[in-house]
């Protein structure tokens, strides 16, 4: 077994995340839910992005020099921004099937801070993608639009 086998739920999430990427527009991006909130829709959506480049493909992968920008220049719109998450899962999917799950105990030197293993990176980066889809969901029905259903099997 290898660790994209491990964590098969991820398709799932990612595939939903896509269904609700799909009923946005390209207006919907600057959503704010409230002026306190300190992302907007299309914030929210390149932060997802983000922190999975950033933990796997940077912290764990070292295939990146740096932890990754926001690309808010870059992903002005909703087709520009699915591609992005659409690249970026399929890296880290691929990745993860060259990972046997023995290896997920192995300790992960995070640059400048900390020593955690393989398997709470993983499983943080899962967390975060589930709660920011959360986020997504809310700010669909926020501006009125139907949510995709989810909770169902892969």
């Amino acid at each position: 077994m290898n660790a994209a086998q491990y964590f098969d739920h991820w398709n799932t999430v990612h595939r939903d995340l896509l269904n609700a990427v799909a009923v946005l527009d390209d207006g919907d991006l600057t959503f704010q839910p409230t002026p306190t909130y300190p992302r907007t829709l299309g914030d929210i959506l390149r932060h997802i992005i983000n922190l999975e480049r950033g933990w796997i493909h940077y912290v764990i992968r070292r295939s990146l020099t740096e932890w990754p920008g926001d690309d808010r220049e870059r992903l002005t719109t909703v087709d520009a921004i699915r591609s992005e998450l659409e690249l970026s899962f399929a890296d880290t999917m691929r990745y993860l099937g060259t990972i046997p799950v023995e290896e997920l105990n192995r300790v992960v030197q995070v640059p400048g801070d900390g020593v955690p293993k393989m398997s709470w990176i993983l499983w943080h980066v899962f967390e975060q993608q589930i709660h920011h889809r959360g986020e997504l969901f809310l700010c669909i029905s926020l501006l009125g639009k139907r949510r995709p259903k989810i909770d169902r099997p892969g």
